[in-house]
């Protein structure tokens, strides 16, 4: 027992160091990073998936056309799937050309896969970019797309911002992950020379990778996928801090859990799939990626350390009830005041540190800890069928400058 619990440890102990070295470690390398200028020269599409969407796509629509970016160098598109409302109609109102999936949708890469066919045959662009139809984006996005074609990225993530940060404890939880993620997480990467991670929303993929390799993902995470496919055939992704956009986050825990139990099956998926070939790959970015597909199999290990610890020292505690839950209450106080704080930190790093933010940054650690049962019924249950959480939060880019967010 008592070294299965060393193993456990030491197994969790090392995979989290890794992650903070690499998280942390680039903010050693130097500067910020920074693509280099470029004249607007690359053509490009954006692309937006949009189900039952009427209510938000349009603003979307509008911002993307209204970019800082030459109008005869870029198109949109949106392409409705399984609508009942009239996506179809609003997109067409705001300006947007329509694409149609002539094949069955199930989820998301289902259609981006028809989406990418249909406008590689015209041959008519050099990138594409992709966007959740809830989101709005910054006017200068489609300029920093320009620089990371220029830069001779394969595919680039942009900034995931949020358009409704604190309208409850949970939409901020949702919003700080996504910060740390832009501002920690892929910007180390970046500095490293290590592939960026794809997060939904807000990447560029060129044309010619879309030749060489296609769209071809078959899990619930799309995006993770892609990132994984990606190390696998060589392709470089890079990071655009500049480019952002700002997406609408889950108000209510319900949606909340059903978004991330669908995250959490959707890794699983792909640690399965790709985890041995992309460590048997062994380049410093497959081997990254793949670390990172054995995230929640990490998570579960330490949870079965905290499991047999309690279980090896429980006669002893037992025999002392009141150091007992004096133990537990330090602890969970250690853990508490150590993930808040680190709220307050990427608030702050993000300019938004106000009133609003207080019940994010005090109930932060209840967001993470809530994680551990989606993650764990995740684990025990199929892999669930896409359901739609809806948008309301029709918010236009000047809505989001009024209120501090630009």
């Amino acid at each position: 027992m008592t070294a299965l619990l060393t193993i456990f440890g030491l197994v969790g102990l090392l995979f989290g160091v890794y992650f903070v070295i690499t998280s942390l470690g680039g903010f050693l390398s130097g500067r910020q990073y920074r693509l280099p200028d470029a004249a607007p020269a690359a053509r490009i599409a954006a692309i937006i998936p949009a189900r039952n969407e009427a209510a938000v796509v349009p603003n979307l629509v509008r911002s993307l056309l209204e970019q800082r970016y030459p109008r005869t160098l870029f198109d949109v598109y949106v392409v409705p799937n399984n609508c009942d409302d009239d996506t179809e109609a609003a997109a067409r109102r705001a300006g947007a050309q329509i694409l149609r999936c002539t094949e069955p949708v199930s989820r998301k890469g289902d259609v981006l896969r028809q989406a990418f066919s249909q406008l590689c045959a015209t041959g008519r662009y050099d990138a594409y970019c992709v966007f959740d139809a809830d989101n709005v984006v910054h006017p200068d996005f489609l300029s920093h797309v320009n620089r990371a074609v220029h830069a001779g990225y394969d595919v680039a993530q942009g900034f995931r911002d949020s358009k409704n940060p604190f309208d409850s404890w949970i939409s901020g939880g949702t919003s700080v992950f996504y910060w740390f993620m832009s501002r920690v997480f892929n910007e180390s990467r970046a500095r490293l020379g290590l592939n960026c991670h794809l997060n939904g929303t807000g990447f560029m993929v060129t044309d010619a990778l879309m030749r060489r390799m296609d769209w071809d993902t078959r899990t619930l995470t799309e995006d993770l996928e892609f990132t994984g496919l990606c190390a696998l055939n060589d392709a470089r992704i890079g990071w655009m801090p500049g480019a952002r956009v700002y997406d609408e986050q889950p108000i209510r825990l319900k949606d909340s859990a059903i978004q991330r139990r669908r995250w959490t099956a959707g890794a699983l998926q792909c640690m399965r799939r790709y985890s041995l070939r992309l460590l048997k790959k062994a380049t410093p970015c497959s081997l990254d990626i793949g670390l990172l597909f054995l995230g929640n199999l990490m998570n579960y290990v330490g949870l079965l350390s905290v499991i047999v610890s309690i279980m090896r020292f429980w006669p002893l505690l037992a025999d002392h009830p009141t150091g007992l839950l004096a133990f537990g209450l330090a602890y969970v106080a250690v853990l508490w005041t150590v993930c808040a704080v680190a709220a307050l930190i990427v608030v702050r790093g993000e300019g938004r540190l106000c009133r609003e933010a207080l019940p994010t940054i005090l109930l932060f650690p209840l967001f993470l800890f809530s994680w551990m049962p989606i993650n764990l019924y995740a684990c025990l249950t199929p892999p669930p069928r896409w359901r739609m959480i809806g948008h309301t939060r029709s918010l236009s880019l000047n809505d989001i400058s009024d209120r501090g967010q630009s």
